[in-house]
């Protein structure tokens, strides 16, 4: 009895190791499943654009027709000065006088600054003017601004034609609202001539000129 008591208990043993263990290496271990993407969350949202820097305006710059048209009438003048009869006012006798012109370049070559003294006489009275001579690029013309002690306004424009320039203007002179054309041409580099037209029915009649000289 105690043999097989001991033979049962080792058989007992055996059977329990071998469903231990030793056993559990010959069961094959579960095929792993498919793979499961993890889920995509929302896209984030692109960044805005930066803005793009704003265009730089193209700066416009001086004419070099209008600086090489001028150079001829730089400096101080001495001129001598003839009025039409009737150019002064209604009734008023041709007169002659002398004045003073200065013309210079200004605003860095945007312009021509000009200024007129007229002396006073026993027919004329004492006047002076100030206009400026500046370039229209689109136009391809000189235009031409004045004002003076008398009252007139003037504003206009012309083509360059050589050393000469007529400005076509309007404006308002003696009170009264007037057409004028005024031309300034270089007769060489001592003389300079100015001459003002003004309108009159269907033409221009001379109102004044001026013969400058250095």
């Amino acid at each position: 009895m105690f043999k097989t008591g001991v033979v049962s208990f080792s058989l007992l043993a055996l059977a329990t190791l071998a469903s231990g263990p030793l056993a559990a290496a010959d069961v094959p271990a579960p095929k792993p499943g498919p793979a499961v993407a993890p889920k995509a969350g929302p896209r984030a949202a692109a960044a805005p654009k930066a803005p793009l820097p704003p265009a730089v305006p193209t700066l416009p710059t001086p004419s070099r027709e209008l600086e090489v048209f001028m150079k001829g009438f730089e400096g101080s003048w001495k001129c001598e000065t003839e009025f039409a009869a009737g150019s002064t006012g209604p009734g008023s006798p041709d007169a002659k006088g002398k004045a003073s012109l200065k013309i210079r370049k200004d605003f860095g070559g945007f312009s021509w600054h000009g200024e007129y003294a007229l002396a006073k006489n026993e027919i004329l009275p004492a006047m002076s003017g100030i206009f400026q001579v500046s370039y229209d690029p689109s136009g391809k013309q000189a235009t031409f601004v004045s004002y003076d002690s008398m009252g007139a306004a003037m504003m206009g424009a012309g083509p360059l034609s050589g050393d000469s320039v007529t400005f076509v203007e309007q404006g308002y002179m003696l009170g009264i609202k007037v057409k004028v054309h005024e031309t300034m041409t270089k007769k060489s580099t001592k003389e300079i001539l100015h001459k003002v037209e003004i309108e009159s029915g269907k033409s221009f009649q001379l109102m004044a000129e001026d013969t400058c000289k250095k």
